[in-house]
């Protein structure tokens, strides 16, 4: 997760894609609780279907799991691993927060999905599978957002 992960607004913000009928953890560590305890697959389920734009195969890279592992966790019953509940909650932040500084998701998902010069070259949502990645993609998209380019 970002260092700096979100505040109460943006969890507020990034939960509806999670779970609309339930009230967003008010805390940073709320949310931590809630992963730990293992998230309802339906939260990922929603979350798909939500984002249709990516394939199933970024989704599964996302996640940091096979394609064979997501399309089971998409569909199971069970509570979703640490691991893949904690990559889900990460892409629900960034993916708001894109949201934020490029004024919708059609606009943030094409930043998330192109190479970025500020990030080396690289796409945005390649780099979300690791913890320094993601802060790489928090960092350009603050810089953005107060028009800072370091």
């Amino acid at each position: 997760m970002p260092l700096d992960f979100a505040s109460q607004n943006e969890l507020a913000e990034s939960w509806k894609y999670l779970d609309r009928s339930a009230e967003p953890p008010k805390s940073a560590y709320e949310a931590h609780a809630a992963i730990e305890e293992g998230l309802p697959s339906a939260m990922l389920r929603n979350f798909r279907n939500a984002v249709k734009e990516l394939s199933d195969a970024a989704w599964a890279e996302i996640m940091v799991v096979s394609l064979s592992q997501f399309k089971r966790l998409k569909t199971g019953e069970k509570k979703l691993p640490v691991d893949v509940g904690s990559q889900l909650v990460l892409l629900a932040v960034v993916l708001s927060r894109a949201e934020d500084v490029f004024g919708g998701r059609a606009a943030a998902l094409e930043w998330l999905s192109h190479e970025q010069l500020a990030l080396s070259g690289r796409r945005p949502i390649d780099l979300l599978d690791t913890y320094i990645g993601a802060n790489l993609v928090e960092r350009t998209l603050t810089q953005i957002d107060y028009g800072v380019y370091v």
